[in-house]
């Protein structure tokens, strides 16, 4: 039997991490992407602490977990962060050739790491916070506010023949992001993700067991963060030779 002596110190430790996550979280930035042209020096987004209590700041950028090798370089990338202090992050273009004909994505991260407490039993938390960087050619066909109306929807078989999958093909040469699908006016949602340019994305269907036409509605994220009007259509299933694509899990 466990003592109450024990359950009364997990539950205390269950509300100090609690207090301590709420407290790290102080650091916020001022957008949910950053969009870099071509003929732009460099892009730009600020960041405040919100919180009472100093913060130190780390920055960088990856192309993906793993993946630290990028052609983009954010400043400063370390730096202190007083209490109710503002800075501006700026990334810029250094190196590297990306591809001219579709957006390249990337990401910036933000780490806030709190001053060493000097009260005994205090557990602190690093938070990271990580968001897109959309690098964005000069002379794109077509505009990124246009491309989610190009997309087009199909029902195919499931992760390993198992259910049913919306795949949604993108031709446009900009990333449309997706916060999920309703399916059958379900209030269920898939998971969301982003499809690439000239890309196509499988949206696994759990409330639907096989390939079958089905209604769907969706909004896409803009450049702004926001969201699109959203779109009301139906989807066929697709013929037995539509290619695999990857699937969103």
């Amino acid at each position: 039997m466990l003592s109450k002596r024990f359950i009364t110190s997990a539950i205390l430790g269950s509300v100090l991490a609690i207090c301590a996550l709420a407290a790290n979280a102080g650091v916020m930035l001022g957008g949910t992407r950053v969009i870099l042209g071509e003929k732009d020096r460099q892009a730009s987004i600020p960041l405040k602490n919100h919180d009472t209590s100093p913060y130190v700041v780390q920055t960088w950028v990856d192309a993906g977990e793993g993946k630290n090798k990028t052609p983009l370089l954010v400043t400063p990338p370390l730096s202190r962060l007083d209490p109710g202090a503002e800075n501006i992050l700026r990334i810029v273009r250094i190196s590297g050739d990306l591809p001219s004909d579709r957006e390249s994505v990337f990401w910036l991260n933000v780490k806030e790491i709190p001053e060493k407490s000097d009260q005994p039993n205090v557990l602190q938390i690093a938070v990271r916070t990580r968001i897109k960087i959309f690098y964005r050619p000069a002379g794109l066909a077509g505009k990124p506010e246009e491309a989610h109306s190009l997309i087009t929807l199909a029902v195919v078989p499931g992760e390993d023949g198992k259910g049913a999958a919306l795949r949604v093909s993108n031709p446009s040469a900009y990333n449309v992001t997706f916060p999920g699908f309703k399916i059958n006016n379900s209030k269920e949602l898939t998971k969301a993700g982003m499809v690439p340019p000239f890309g196509a994305l499988d949206f696994q269907m759990n409330m639907i067991s096989s390939p079958q036409a089905v209604d769907v509605s969706y909004t896409t994220i803009n450049d702004y963060g926001g969201e699109t009007p959203e779109v009301v259509t139906k989807a066929e299933v697709a013929s037995a030779a539509a290619a695999p694509h990857a699937a969103v899990k």
